[in-house]
This record gives structure tokens, C-alpha cells and sequence, in this order.
């Protein structure tokens, strides 16, 4: 078990992206010690392990297993990740078979509507007479609402009443 530690702390440095010059300040060593260390030349102290532990918050497994015992230690927070993904990688899925039935122009044409709704929604920088945004007293950029906040939502709801008696009463009209 304790052969892997040296190799388990460079994996783990190498992880966090640390030098280790960064963990032997983190831990209070000098470098070398972490040298040695990772070389399996030299082991560390009960302290000096509590903080490995620490820095990495490693489990015991990360610590000294084998390489076998890491990856299998993995198992559950990779099905984790694959769940959280999976409905992405559906959608992508999705997106590619909507792309083999429509041509590029096609394609050009959907994505403007796409964006011409999402103007729709959200709101706009406002800008000042040389294209420069307008900012507010908290220095952040003034937004103009989205466009449907300028409907006339109670006329737009009352028309759509209107239709819908209509269409229900088409036959008696």
C-alpha cells in the first residue's frame, strides 16, 4: 500500500495542477522532501499525511491504492457524470440527424429565425450616437427590455379571445 503513495501524490498534484514547489508550500515541506516522496524514496510523517490528505481531500483509497483500486474508486462519480450528460449527448445526437435532413441554407435560415426569436426575449445594450454602450451609474451597460415587453399583452389577449369564440361558434355564425 504505501509503495503507491508517491506515485498517488503525483497524480494528485499533477490533477490539481500544482508544481511541487506549490504543494511543499501547502504542506510546509521543503520541495525535495516532495521530491522523495513521489520518487518513493522517502515517506511521509502522520502529520505530514493528515495534510496531503487536506490539500487533495483525498480518501485513503486515493491515497494508497493501486492504480486498479483508483480507477475503480472513480466508478461511481464517472456513472455520475454520464448520467448528468446524458441527455446532452441526446441532444446532440438530435442536432446531427436534424442536420442530415436539411441543407446548409436550410440550416441558415432556422438559426436566423432562432435568433430573431431570441431578440425577441431578451433585452439589448443601449448605445449612445457613436455605437459606444450606455452605462449606469453602477458602470454596468444599460439594457433596452426585450421586444415583448412592449406588446400590448391585454389587446393581444382579448384578440385571442375573440378568435377563439370564433373558431368555437363558427357554425352558429
Amino acid at each position: 500500500m504505501i509503495e503507491n503513495f508517491g506515485r498517488n501524490i503525483a497524480r494528485l498534484r499533477k490533477q490539481y495542477d500544482m508544481s511541487q514547489e506549490d504543494l511543499a508550500n501547502k504542506i510546509g515541506v521543503k520541495k525535495q522532501s516532495i521530491s522523495n516522496i513521489e520518487r518513493g524514496v522517502r515517506y511521509p510523517t502522520f502529520e505530514t499525511l493528515e495534510k496531503f490528505a487536506k490539500v487533495f481531500n483525498a480518501t485513503p483509497v486515493e491515497l494508497f491504492g493501486s492504480p486498479k483500486e483508483v480507477a475503480l474508486n472513480d466508478v461511481p462519480v464517472i456513472l455520475d457524470r454520464i448520467d448528468a450528460y446524458d441527455e446532452r449527448i441526446r441532444t446532440i445526437f438530435q442536432i446531427g440527424t436534424l442536420m442530415d435532413h436539411y441543407s446548409a441554407s436550410d440550416l441558415d435560415k432556422i438559426a436566423y429565425q432562432v435568433d430573431h426569436v431570441m431578440n425577441f426575449f431578451t433585452p439589448h445594450p443601449l448605445y449612445d450616437d457613436d455605437a459606444m454602450p450606455i452605462l449606469d451609474d453602477d458602470n454596468k451597460v444599460r439594457m433596452f427590455p426585450g421586444k415583448i415587453t412592449r406588446l400590448p399583452l391585454d389587446k393581444l389577449d382579448d384578440i385571442v379571445k375573440k378568435i377563439d369564440y370564433v373558431l368555437k361558434n363558427e357554425d352558429k355564425l
